[in-house]
């Protein structure tokens, strides 16, 4: 235990050695597989010799972020990076004035797919765990070890549910600490948009004012845009009154302005507005599966791979859990359940025809990751994407395994988390279209498998 800590602080000490000291370090964040830095200046970072680090996989550099890719262990180097003297872990450290590089100002993409993922990403561990959990309490009940009616399916239930439909505050959070404001602020409002006072003025559909002006109001729990455009207006106005009060009145009655503006603005013009545009882009993503579902499904799958390399997929999971929080539906994102398997299974084919001893126990220990961890780091960075082939290979097969869960109708009525031999059994049993999702996701097994075990050359490790 302690060598392995020790392992652990030395990786963590050369990480942040060469990525130019925890004086270049504004924020950093992790997710499954990634330690994700917000830097003052990527200039200092010196990416080859942080790939050649061992324990780092590889660096990729999008979105805003420096990314270090660590792998299964990404947990343990988080915590060695956060006992470092000198670095915040999480939000933005806001003492450290220093400019970004002023062509990260100018790249809208990066601002875009960096606001996304720095939302979202603190919320998903939450919303998968209700996603299982509900999944969990529909599965209970069909195969009758709880009954419906029973307290303990009440109980199963509103550990589900709970997330999903109080999503606004976990949104405000996250959102409001994103753009720079207090995130409790964030989450009051949250609370407001899911006050039962106000759920039941909704649902009675009578005639709501404010101050004499009609206020539209929409079915908050549960949705997505209207928070995050909330919180946006939230550090808006507190930066605006930061900027004209005094700082002696300001400490006391900046929070008390920053909710009397946000909230009613937020309820009268926000809200209808961010909910026609929700609707709007769940409709389109359903006309697109509609019109040509293979095409779509093929073409999701293809590129998704892409996407999580350049850290850009969390638009499109945005769209998806507006569309599911809107409509109860989730169309486009099954086409990217083959990704994990193909990749296992082209790094699987890689192992099974190299001879190269050193070859052989990554892409074995890749596929074992992969398979049973659920982790594709190691087969992408370790083998599929060094050797182009394989890489080429898995994304293929992941766009046919998607072009046939598209034609079956597969749709994520219930947000499962993320699809491996574990939960797969929920997703075929609990999903429409769950048969297609079994036979995408083997296609996706086998193709990348067979394809890459035919394509890969020892002669290639030279190269």
């Amino acid at each position: 235990m302690n060598m392995a800590k020790k392992n652990y602080d030395e990786l963590a000490q050369d990480i942040v050695r060469q990525i130019g000291g925890p004086e270049n370090i504004l924020s950093l964040t992790h997710c499954v597989t990634r330690l994700r830095f917000k830097l003052a200046d990527e200039g200092k970072a010196n990416t080859e010799e942080i790939k050649n680090i061992k324990g780092v996989m590889t660096v990729v550099q999008a979105g805003g972020q420096y990314q270090v890719v660590i792998g299964n262990d990404v947990d343990y180097a988080y915590a060695a990076v956060g006992r470092i003297p000198g670095i915040q872990l999480g939000g933005e450290a806001a003492a450290k004035e220093i400019k970004a590089p002023e062509e990260e100002k100018k790249s809208v993409l990066n601002m875009v797919v960096d606001t996304v993922s720095g939302i979202f990403m603190p919320v998903m561990p939450a919303m998968m765990a209700g996603g299982l959990l509900k999944a969990l309490c529909v599965m209970l009940s069909s195969f009758g070890l709880v009954g419906i009616e029973s307290t303990t399916y009440t109980i199963f239930y509103a550990l589900g549910d709970a997330v999903l439909y109080f999503l606004p505050i976990l949104l405000g959070s996250s959102a409001a600490k994103k753009f720079g404001a207090n995130p409790f602020l964030g989450m009051a409002i949250g609370a407001v948009f899911v006050y039962p006072d106000l759920t039941a003025l909704y649902k009675s559909g009578d005639a709501v004012t404010f101050l004499k002006i009609p206020v539209s109001l929409i079915n908050y729990p549960q949705t997505v845009l209207p928070i995050i455009a909330a919180c946006l207006l939230l550090a808006f106005v507190d930066k605006r009154l930061r900027g004209i009060l005094p700082k002696v009145i300001a400490r006391i009655f900046t929070p008390f302005l920053d909710l009397l503006i946000t909230v009613p603005i937020s309820l009268i013009v926000i809200g209808p507005i961010t909910d026609v545009v929700g609707s709007a882009i769940a409709n389109g993503v359903a006309a697109l599966m509609k019109v040509a579902p293979p095409v779509t499904g093929f073409v999701v799958g293809a590129i998704w791979s892409l996407m999580i390399m350049l850290g850009m997929h969390f638009p499109l999971v945005m769209i998806e859990v507006n569309n599911l929080m809107t409509t109860g539906h989730m169309l486009m994102l099954p086409a990217t359940f083959p990704a994990t398997f193909a990749h296992t299974g082209a790094a699987l084919g890689v192992a099974l025809r190299t001879k190269n001893a050193d070859l052989k126990d990554i892409g074995m220990s890749a596929f074992i990751s992969g398979l049973f961890g659920n982790i594709s780091e190691p087969a992408i960075y370790g083998v599929n994407l060094k050797y182009k082939r394989p890489f080429l290979c898995a994304c293929l097969f992941t766009g046919i395994g998607g072009a046939i869960i598209a034609i079956s109708g597969a749709d994520c009525i219930i947000n499962l988390g993320s699809i491996s031999i574990y939960t797969m059994p929920a997703f075929v049993t609990l999903l429409p279209g769950g048969m297609g999702i079994l036979l995408g996701v083997l296609v996706g097994f086998v193709g990348s498998a067979v394809t890459s075990f035919l394509t890969f050359s020892d002669s290639m490790i030279e190269k």
